[in-house]
């Protein structure tokens, strides 16, 4: 898989530089606003999903690999995924059930090089690079409507191990995904940093034969314990 080829080679990068460079290490996290893009198999992808309002909380490294550029790889806790939008039919006197949120809790590395360039409150980071994630559990909602009302609605675990692994669907989700990142941000002189990131999914995350890809805006504020470079 090219984006994880593409992991590795930054992480020897990374390897090689760790032991001669001046490592700073940074605490972030913040709002995340995941989608789902899904489309069926043979038609172009056309995302069905309304936003899932969610968070994220990690570490990462800052580590010099040229002047004012940084190498840095991370470890974050992240929940991804989407409201699905579901009432039950109108006109029709039957109770229909329907999977409505997913929630998807991830393990991700993200690996970004970023250019610093000196501001006056403190230094404009920007830059970009891969991640490749593990989904430890996933969640959904299970509601039931008749003529448009919701009756009833219970919280149901992602079983990985089965398929379709979410009921009322036909999606046989995998744990495994992986994708792009792009960043920008600010590291001010007090040692706070402010900033957000663009991930869109390359991996299809569905076994059903359609397609789904995880992609999410996130906003972080964060620490720096030391910096590298100042």
């Amino acid at each position: 898989m090219k984006c994880l080829k593409f992991l590795c080679v930054l992480a020897c990068m990374a390897c090689a530089t760790i032991v001669q460079a001046q490592v700073s290490l940074g605490l972030r996290g913040g709002y995340v606003n995941a989608r789902m893009g899904v489309s069926s198999q043979g038609s172009s992808s056309q995302p069905e999903s309304e936003p899932l309002h969610s968070w994220q909380a990690g570490f990462y490294l800052n580590i010099p690999v040229f002047p004012n550029g940084a190498l840095q790889p991370g470890l974050s806790y992240i929940v991804k995924g989407a409201n699905r939008p579901f009432y039950g039919e109108t006109g029709v006197n039957i109770v229909l059930p329907g999977a409505t949120r997913i929630k998807l809790q991830y393990l991700e590395l993200p690996v970004n090089l970023v250019y610093k360039i000196p501001i006056g409150i403190g230094k404009l980071a920007i830059g970009g690079g891969g991640y490749a994630a593990y989904a430890t559990r996933g969640d959904y909602h299970l509601s039931i409507y008749k003529e448009g009302e919701l009756l009833q609605s219970s919280d149901q675990r992602v079983d990985f191990s089965k398929s379709p692994n979410i009921l009322t669907t036909p999606y046989n989700l995998n744990r495994w995904d992986a994708g792009l990142n792009a960043t920008a941000g600010i590291e001010f002189n007090c040692y706070i940093t402010l900033g957000v990131n663009y991930s869109y999914g390359l991996v299809d995350i569905d076994r059903s034969g359609g397609e789904i890809r995880n992609r999410y805006f996130g906003i972080n504020l964060g620490i720096l314990f030391n910096r590298e470079d100042w």
